[in-house]
């Protein structure tokens, strides 16, 4: 509903809502995409895209690793801060090593800024069933 009535979308379907609304924004359609990228700029517009892109992709990956499946232990061997913050986390790019011994490059993980992982530390890589061969940062290996 509205102002004034209750909403009963659930918080999935108003997160889905204000995101598409946003990358309309973000995409120049509409009054307010229009005006917004005619005050702002379009380098800025295209700054705010790649953070949604970001926000995207932080959906997705936090949906596999909350699917349940098992996964694997990496050794953190490179860390790089990108500037980026999502909701006041941190988007960093790892560089991780597996216990296989195959060296992974990871770009534009969300991290939580109460567990950001350091050189030399365990974390948990999930394979993306969506993309064979590819893993999902788990977050700090226990």
């Amino acid at each position: 509903m509205g102002l004034f009535g209750k909403d009963k979308r659930s918080d999935a379907e108003r997160t889905e809502d204000a995101m598409q609304q946003a990358e309309r924004i973000v995409g120049g359609k509409g009054l307010t995409g229009k005006l917004a990228k005619g005050f702002m700029g379009a380098d800025t517009m295209a700054k705010f895209g790649d953070g949604l892109a970001t926000a995207r992709n932080a959906q997705a990956d936090a949906a596999i690793a909350a699917s349940g499946i098992p996964g694997v232990k990496a050794t953190v061997t490179g860390l790089a801060d990108t500037g980026t913050m999502i909701n006041n986390d941190p988007v960093v790019n790892l560089s991780v090593t597996l216990e296989s011994g195959q060296a992974l490059q990871m770009d534009q993980i969300l991290v939580s800024k109460l567990q950001i992982p350091r050189v030399g530390d365990s974390v948990n890589l999930i394979p993306n069933p969506s993309a064979p061969g590819t893993y999902v940062y788990g977050g700090l290996a226990v």
